[in-house]
């Protein structure tokens, strides 16, 4: 019986290590992601240089919904096609972007001196519409993904979020100046 007490008062101080080791341990902060610096919020409208015809915004698409909240997306506005082009990239993961996605054509329904609207092609089958709205002036842009037919069987579980989201300066980049600050 002396020999278990024995056994078991040496076993107290292990048990006692380890428990203070695995409290410090879920106390610790972790260390933070590895995330990558995208460019900062860009802006050309050649009204201002060249004449009308091309608008230009890049910068990360934030706002609550949007899945990768590091990314980037391009859009580019030609008034002489009546088009805008959209590309983007994600960080996906520690170190790891996303393949550069293939441009997406939104035709333009407004380009005036202030403002620039595209809206997506929508279907029958469409369970979502994207709208792009630049404003000019404010070197801004809105985008705005609304649900559609949700009446459709096709759109039965689709998100019915309204999802407002802007572009703005990336995560990384926001982090990297305000630490030169």
């Amino acid at each position: 019986m002396e020999d278990q007490r024995k056994h078991k008062s040496k076993r107290i101080p292990h048990l006692f290590l380890t428990m203070v080791l695995i409290a410090f341990g879920c106390t610790s902060q972790a260390p933070p992601d590895q995330q990558i610096i995208f460019a900062q919020k860009a802006f050309y409208d050649s009204a201002q240089t060249t004449g009308e015809g091309f608008v230009y915004i890049s910068g990360t698409l934030s706002g609550d919904g949007v899945a990768y909240k590091n990314n980037t997306v391009a859009v580019s506005c030609y008034k002489d096609r009546m088009e805008c082009l959209t590309n983007s990239i994600e960080q996906i993961g520690p170190n790891q972007v996303s393949r550069l996605a293939q441009p997406t054509s939104y035709p333009i329904t407004k380009w005036d001196a202030y403002e620039i609207v595209a809206t997506g092609l929508v279907t029958s089958m469409s369970c979502r519409k994207d709208t792009i709205s630049i404003v000019r002036k404010s070197q801004s842009a809105v985008w705005v993904e609304e649900p559609i037919n949700q009446s459709s069987a096709a759109c039965k579980n689709a998100d019915t979020r309204l999802l407002k989201l802007t572009i703005e300066d990336s995560p990384g980049w926001k982090a990297l100046n305000a630490n030169n600050k």
